[in-house]
């Protein structure tokens, strides 16, 4: 999330992860007879000064590993599984279950319209005759505002170290009630159930209306449906200083915390990687009906990408199913992922703002070395590097004929783009971004991207036409309108 994301509190009771089988399996075998690759994988980010600290937890096969590096603070201890981190919108995945416990209890209906539970005076939340429905906050095609009160408004001439304690003040004392007095003036940024966009009000009004079924507070049903449950510590209670982490901006400065009580549904839980772990096997384990609910694609397919209750739902280069979520707060980055089919998933924490696209890049790194990379993908990667990125259309093609199970999503060949950008191959990685914009026509993003590879291959002319393409699809699309007005420029 980025509500800056508003994430918030913790107490945690910590159980000890006890294996209950005593037999070696393979990987414990690898880790007594030589270093451990993902330790080597996690450090990196510290090394690299990308994070002061990191916690990861890889869960596979029903058992748990810890991988650590860096400092909970400059003054403080070294990072562990136990050590507290805000882990920003992957809150937005516990709010959405809350929901799937409700529509499961008969409590609620995916398709109500979501002022059937609110009172009067919430006529706004209707266009062209389509309200928002409950399924709409949490696949995020609300069409909400992201952010009650606007933030980047208050924020617009504050030097950008500042940009978050303006924020963090702004929301200090901003109540429930007030939010709903706000939202009654808000308006829908779209027709509702017709494109995902981020929003944090979605989420924060979500917990509203369980609030309002249930009789009973958020922190309530989070310990009941899932802190209890699952063996988690709590979520919305703050933390003994000696295991919480502080955060850190983009310029390595302290940054406040996120703590404000109205987004607790949107980004304000925190926990541990042990807690984080706990929940990944829950999810994997689909412990409950409410659980595999909450999996279910509600908008879009997993072959172009899928959203579930918050859950990203997508498919792998080799077409394995997985989910995925990730976060971000003042000064945490945070990403979850977990392939059902294979009894597998990991978590990782960091105390450094910005770093859900690297968390993910090192979640997949640890994903490639427990499992290998897919025979498709590999093929791949070798014919587009013998022939220099030439027709990677034609490449793609060739590869498929022999392994017809190969499948790249619009993000996975966006990142690709970029890393060959960041390798110092422009030319290259603006191939992979002209393969996307002809796979995906009607993506915002992949002429965004487009645009950003034509720029740093110098074709102004070029990039200013995708991006202003980008803006046509998505007219909130800040970062096409900043190129633009850069590459003008004389």
């Amino acid at each position: 999330m980025m509500r800056f994301s508003g994430d918030g509190l913790q107490r945690r009771s910590f159980l000890a992860l006890v294996s209950t089988t005593p037999l070696l399996t393979a990987w414990d075998v690898r880790a007594q007879t030589r270093p451990d690759p993902i330790d080597a994988l996690v450090a990196k980010i510290v090394t690299e000064h990308q994070a002061d600290g990191i916690s990861v937890a890889v869960v596979q096969d029903n058992r748990t590993r810890h991988y650590n590096a860096g400092l909970m603070a400059r003054d403080g201890s070294p990072v562990s599984e136990r050590s507290v981190f805000e882990i920003g919108s992957i809150s937005k995945t516990f709010t959405g279950l809350l929901l799937a416990h409700a529509i499961k209890e008969r409590r609620l209906v995916a398709s109500d319209d979501v002022r059937q539970h609110l009172p009067a005076g919430y006529d706004n939340l209707v266009r062209d005759g389509r309200p928002v429905r409950l399924i709409d906050l949490v696949n995020t095609t609300s069409a909400l505002p992201d952010n009650i009160p606007d933030w980047r408004t208050a924020a617009a001439n504050a030097k950008p170290s500042e940009a978050a304690l303006v924020a963090a003040q702004m929301l200090a004392n901003y109540s429930t009630d007030q939010l709903m007095i706000d939202l009654r003036n808000a308006s829908l940024v779209d027709v509702p159930g017709r494109t995902p966009r981020h929003s944090n009000v979605a989420s924060e009004l979500l917990r509203v209306v369980l609030e309002r079924v249930y009789g009973q507070s958020y922190q309530t049903l989070l310990a009941r449906y899932i802190e209890r449950p699952f063996g988690m510590g709590a979520g919305v209670v703050e933390p003994p200083r000696s295991i919480l982490a502080r955060g850190y901006d983009g310029t390595g400065l302290e940054a406040p915390p996120s703590i404000d009580a109205v987004s607790l549904g949107a980004g304000n839980l925190r926990y541990s990687a042990i807690d984080m772990a706990r929940y990944l096997n829950a999810h994997l384990a689909a412990s409950s009906p409410a659980i595999a609910l909450t999996h279910e694609p509600t908008f879009g397919t997993p072959e172009t990408g899928a959203i579930g209750y918050h859950w990203l739902v997508n498919k792998t280069a080799d077409s394995q199913l997985y989910l995925s979520h990730s976060g971000s707060t003042y000064g945490f980055s945070s990403y979850c992922e977990f392939y059902p089919g294979k009894g597998y998933g990991s978590v990782i924490l960091a105390n450094r703002v910005g770093l859900e696209w690297r968390l993910g890049e090192l979640a997949r790194a640890v994903h490639e070395t427990l499992f290998g990379p897919p025979a498709g993908l590999k093929a791949l990667e070798a014919m587009l590097e013998e022939s220099d990125y030439a027709d990677v259309a034609a490449s793609v093609s060739l590869v498929r004929q022999r392994y017809p199970e190969l499948h790249l999503t619009e993000d996975y060949v966006n990142g690709w783009g970029y890393r060959l950008i960041e390798a110092g191959r422009p030319v290259a990685g603006r191939a992979m971004f002209a393969f996307n914009v002809a796979s995906f026509p009607a993506s915002a993003n992949a002429y965004d991207s487009y645009g950003d590879g034509l720029a740093a291959t110098g074709d102004k002319g070029a990039a200013i036409s995708n991006y202003r393409r980008s803006l046509e699809l998505n007219p909130g699309n800040d970062h096409a309108r900043e190129m633009i007005a850069k590459l003008v420029q004389p």
